[in-house]
């Protein structure tokens, strides 16, 4: 599928990215990348404001992402700037620790750059590598195309409807609920 982390990646308009786990120094640039990411588009559960997390939270986050092993934190960077990033984080039980969900988010200057592709596809490697996650789960709003679409095309199906499940600028939204199964390699 992909090589481990870390991995470089020309995107499609020849710009350099690498993708990497997130490390405990990367709180406040990933911080910063969301609260941009999220003014940029709708499509993701906090806007502009970011993620209701601090610093610390957010270094306590990226830190038990990478002593749990199902849990994952990759940060793709192009020029030391985060231009994307993906979590996944499963089950604290022993009946569900093989199942997760994940979030994915890339900076609007990569859109439509292979970025967010690549981000997934790391997710994809990793979790057929490790053997313990069994199953990757997203929610993604129903009107959301582009990104079903790439999700599809990674083997994700649709397995139902959340509706009104986001409230933005007084109006609600549905979210396709979407999965894929993993088989160990």
């Amino acid at each position: 599928m992909t090589a481990p982390l870390p991995r470089a990646l020309r995107t499609r308009d020849g710009r350099d990215v690498v993708l990497r786990h997130a490390v405990a120094a990367d709180a406040a640039p990933v911080l910063a990348y969301l609260a941009r990411v999220g003014a940029e588009t709708p499509n993701l559960s906090f806007g502009e404001e970011g993620p209701p997390f601090s610093e610390e939270e957010e270094r306590g986050f990226i830190d038990e992402a990478g002593q749990l092993d199902n849990a994952l934190f990759v940060v793709a960077e192009c020029a030391g700037e985060i231009v994307g990033c993906l979590t996944f984080r499963g089950g604290g039980r022993a009946r569900t620790r093989h199942v997760g969900e994940f979030g994915v988010s890339v900076g609007r200057d990569f859109w439509g750059a292979g970025v967010g592709r690549a981000l997934i596809e790391a997710l994809l490697a990793w979790a057929a590598a490790g053997g313990v996650v069994r199953k990757l789960n997203l929610r993604v709003r129903a009107d959301n195309a582009r990104a079903i679409a790439l999700y599809e095309r990674l083997g994700f199906v649709a397995e139902g409807r959340a509706t009104r499940d986001v409230l933005i600028d007084g109006e609600f939204h549905d979210c396709l609920i979407m999965g894929r199964e993993v088989d160990p390699a």
